[in-house]
């Protein structure tokens, strides 16, 4: 039941796009939360630079966002001379060790204790005892914490936004979410322009199948609602917020109809851990910011086929990863979609 109501409300919500980010648009606007639209990876990173720039900012913290791995946010912002950290725990372990998230919900599942305990050794210059994951988390909670007192910037992704109200969604398990966007003055929000919902009543449905399909929880621990900035007496909170407005192709992959359910997809996972393809080679295998089902049929849209089309053959078709998925999205069906289309460019191209 859960199920047929989240990819209901999905699939209405991409069938309205337009009018849902206007309404956004106008309600985060009366809010006080300014807002920008970016029309690819370029415009995103253009806009950021922009606003960290006009704050003076040198030091950035962020908490976990997969729009901001899909523009390479960091590696942008240091060419700059801005450095950006991550506080989401498995971000922060794979960026020390220059690394790319292997997946999108547990960024560092491919390493072990052992191997974390090495890379805080030889990084950092911090020893704990092998195999004692509390104190490998107090090793990052207290090097993130003096991060984030110091943060001139807090950078969020957003899981879903409210077009009626202007609210901005995060869920967490760690508390960075909530921390990096309240305790630097200035809080940036990048959003995929698919992340939109039509109202909070929504909200319980999407959030009970994002929790339990990702990591098996009946409830998050934190549920972020951000409508506005500080307000006047108000103890917390940044100054001054932005909402980035990603589209990035996603414009084009919402007006075709074929495919248009790939923008349904909430970012729980499932399919990744469900899929025999991924469990054995990985998430670098895949060489993409989203690997899995959900990157073969998400990547190669938003890149081309002609460059990314080779993904589509990470498949067996064994079905699973539609079984997964807890909005319905038909992976098999989109992939072999997909895979047409390639064969038919490449026809094309070779005729």
């Amino acid at each position: 039941s859960l199920k047929k109501q989240g990819a209901a409300i999905r699939q209405d919500a991409i069938q309205r796009l337009p009018e849902l980010l206007v309404q956004l648009e106008q309600q985060c606007l009366s809010n006080d939360i300014q807002v920008h639209w970016a029309e690819n990876a370029q415009e995103a990173n253009h806009i950021v630079l922009g606003i960290a720039q006009d704050h003076h900012a040198k030091l950035v913290i962020k908490g976990k966002s997969m729009a901001s791995e899909e523009i390479e946010l960091n590696d942008f912002l240091a060419e700059h001379e801005i450095t950006c950290i991550e506080s989401d725990m498995g971000e922060y372990i794979v960026q020390l060790d220059n690394e790319k998230p292997s997946h999108i919900i547990m960024p560092a599942i491919h390493k072990n204790t052992a191997q974390i305990t090495k890379l805080f050794e030889d990084k950092l210059n911090i020893s704990t005892p092998e195999g004692d994951v509390d104190a490998l988390i107090g090793v990052g909670r207290e090097i993130l914490r003096e991060k984030f007192e110091h943060a001139d910037i807090g950078i969020s992704g957003v899981n879903f936004a409210i077009a009626d109200t202007g609210t901005l969604c995060l869920v967490e398990n760690e508390g960075n979410g909530r921390l990096s966007t309240t305790a630097p003055p200035v809080h940036i929000a990048i959003m995929g322009i698919e992340k939109v919902i039509p109202s909070i009543k929504e909200l319980p449905t999407l959030q009970k199948l994002l929790t339990r399909s990702a990591t098996g929880q009946h409830i998050t621990s934190y549920l972020n609602l951000i409508s506005s900035p500080r307000k006047q007496n108000e103890l917390d909170g940044p100054q001054t917020m932005h909402l980035v407005l990603l589209d990035n192709g996603r414009s084009a992959i919402s007006q075709d109809e074929s495919l248009q359910k790939t923008l349904s997809c909430i970012r729980c996972g499932a399919c990744m851990n469900h899929c025999p393809v991924y469990t054995r080679i990985g998430g670098h295998a895949y060489g993409s910011t989203y690997p899995g089902p959900i990157g073969q049929i998400l990547t190669p849209q938003l890149k081309s086929l002609e460059q990314e089309g080779e993904l589509l053959d990470a498949c067996s078709l064994n079905g699973a990863c539609g079984e997964a998925c807890p909005v319905d999205i038909d992976l098999p069906g989109l992939i072999r979609t997909l895979r047409h289309r390639r064969e038919e460019t490449n026809h094309k191209a070779f005729s």
